[in-house]
């Protein structure tokens, strides 16, 4: 596994190149390997499950929308 300094660094550079993403990583300490997570921000609330079903649909044709184009 790399450095921590070195999985900041490159950390780093993946949130200056894709804003609003949160980026981390989780070292594993049985095989030295480190696995990336990213999750596209913000969080999304809502206040019901059908409120958060149409918000989430959005959010999904709003990344559909960027990808395709």
């Amino acid at each position: 596994m790399p450095p921590f300094h070195v999985l900041e660094a490159q950390r780093a550079e993946l949130i200056k190149g894709h804003p609003g993403w949160r980026v981390w990583f989780v070292p594993n300490a049985l095989d030295g390997s480190v696995t990336w997570c990213a999750q596209r921000e913000p969080t999304i609330h809502a206040y019901s499950s059908e409120d958060l079903d149409k918000d989430m649909g959005l959010a999904d044709a709003e990344l559909a929308a960027e990808a395709g184009g």
